[in-house]
């Protein structure tokens, strides 16, 4: 059993709060790329410790890299945090993969949760070496499994042995990632806390499960027994909160609402277009003139830019369809920076549709590198599926357009729609109404200068709402009032 007063429950950490350790449980972590990462690294940053418990990396090449396979690496240390990884299914291709991937760290990881003592190993030192640290795990196999994969034998009582104060679950999708917190909740008697950016199952419509049918029922009554069992739910999009109490039953009083917060370096950066710049375009299947962004006949073009995922959720057939307006004019270029279920999708509608010679396609970035597409950009542009309550959520990409200070033009519903008309940060119309939209990005595309103080609107909005301190200091909180009910 970990001595309590050599951790240090009631420490305080580097901003004066008291210190916690906080058990993470997450089915997507590093070395995919997830804001889960970022979110564990200030975690630790701000003195408090904390261990994860996550499955195999898969998501960018939908397999399980070699490096992560026959037991290797089932233990590391990610920026002073450990790392403890259960044996998942690659989710490949296809909904029965991802269903048998995603069912494969509900079981693993309650198996795990349930027969290991949660005890805080400190075999990995300080932070400051953790770069050299984990550039050496590659070749390791589960950091000598016997230090850390432990039976109750010596017949401590379960409660004694956590070392951890409250539990911590990152839920997108799926929400079933919490059944290994809910397990360690039952176990060690400690509180619950979820992290909710996709609200189900509103979420299984996506993949073509209708409401009503016996699949969507038992998911549901799945969903309801999961975040039932949470003792506090922190929503990223306020309209979740009427989905939750009228879907799930969650009282509101067991609900706070905590925006995600985004990458602050975009504030301080000058974003302002810069014209007669080359971007290069590394899409085998892009334009073939997409290196010019301004175009080469020296006219002043509009230029929009579109970052970050192309799948279904983000409804692009309604960009394109809106880019149509432009058809014959040689002013106006859509920069798509990303890649996604629906990219190959997406080109070809630009080529169906006849604006093949307006729409670029650059294909995935790493962040670094999209930051200077903002310089490109006269404004940004967002579409959103709103066919379910999906479209509700308040997208990541809206917070870093936001903080590039730039002109939003979007057809979205629910969150979205409602800060983009209470910062004035641009225009939004309804989601879908793609005639609607290309009036929007008409009137942009005419008149720009009635859009001219949008993106310092934009920057307005995030410095008061967005910034990280800001989220930090309210998910301490509510940790804080959690581990002291119990």
């Amino acid at each position: 059993m970990t001595d309590t007063s050599a951790v240090g429950i009631d420490k305080v950490n580097n901003d004066g709060n008291r210190s916690l350790r906080i058990l993470v449980v997450t089915e997507c972590f590093w070395p995919d790329i997830y804001a889960i990462n970022d979110i564990v690294e200030k975690l630790v940053k701000r003195g408090h410790r904390v261990t994860v418990l996550t499955g195999l990396p898969d998501y960018t090449t939908t397999e399980i890299p070699p490096e992560y396979r026959h037991g290797q690496n089932r233990h590391q240390n990610y920026k002073g945090a450990d790392v403890y990884r259960v044996q998942t299914i690659a989710r490949h291709h296809g909904p029965i993969w991802r269903s048998l991937s995603y069912l494969s760290f509900v079981v693993a990881g309650w198996m795990r949760a349930k027969t290991q003592d949660w005890k805080h190993t400190e075999v990995w030192g300080n932070s400051e070496n953790q770069e050299k640290r984990i550039g050496n795990t590659s070749n390791q196999s589960d950091i000598d499994n016997s230090s850390y994969v432990e039976t109750r034998s010596n017949g401590s009582s379960d409660i004694d042995d956590a070392d951890f104060d409250v539990i911590y679950v990152w839920e997108v999708s799926p929400v079933t990632m919490a059944v290994p917190a809910i397990a360690l909740k039952k176990r060690y008697k400690k509180p619950l806390f979820l992290y909710c950016m996709d609200i189900w199952p509103e979420c299984v419509k996506a993949m073509s499960i209708k409401e009503g049918t016996l699949p969507y029922k038992l998911i549901h009554w799945w969903t309801k027994r999961i975040y039932r069992q949470c003792d506090h739910i922190a929503v990223s999009s306020k309209p979740f909160f009427q989905y939750m109490e009228e879907k799930n039953g969650i009282k509101r009083d067991k609900m706070s609402y905590l925006p995600q917060y985004a990458d602050v370096g975009l504030l301080e950066l000058d974003t302002s277009k810069i014209s007669n710049q080359n971007v290069t375009n590394t899409s085998s299947e892009s334009n073939d003139n997409a290196d010019d962004l301004v175009g080469n006949d020296g006219i002043n073009h509009t230029d929009f830019l579109f970052i970050g995922n192309i799948g279904k959720a983000q409804n692009l057939d309604c960009l394109m369809k809106a880019m149509t307006v432009f058809k014959g004019r040689t002013d106006v270029r859509l920069h798509m920076v990303g890649g996604g279920s629906e990219f190959e999708n997406i080109q070809k509608l630009a080529q169906d549709l006849g604006i093949g010679d307006i729409v670029t396609f650059y294909g995935p970035k790493p962040f670094k590198e999209a930051v200077a597409y903002y310089n490109k950009a006269d404004a940004c542009v967002l579409t959103l599926d709103g066919s379910t309550h999906i479209g509700d959520t308040l997208p990541g990409k809206l917070q870093t357009y936001m903080a590039a200070g730039k002109t939003i033009l979007a057809a979205a519903n629910g969150a979205a729609m409602d800060i983009i008309k209470e910062a004035e940060c641009g225009k939004c119309v309804a989601a879908g109404d793609d005639k609607a939209y290309g009036q929007a990005l008409l009137d942009f595309a005419d008149y720009k200068e009635k859009y001219s103080d949008c993106g310092e609107k934009a920057r307005k909005y995030f410095r008061e709402n967005f910034m990280e301190e800001q989220h930090f200091v309210e998910l301490e909180r509510l940790l804080n009032m959690m581990t002291d009910r119990h």
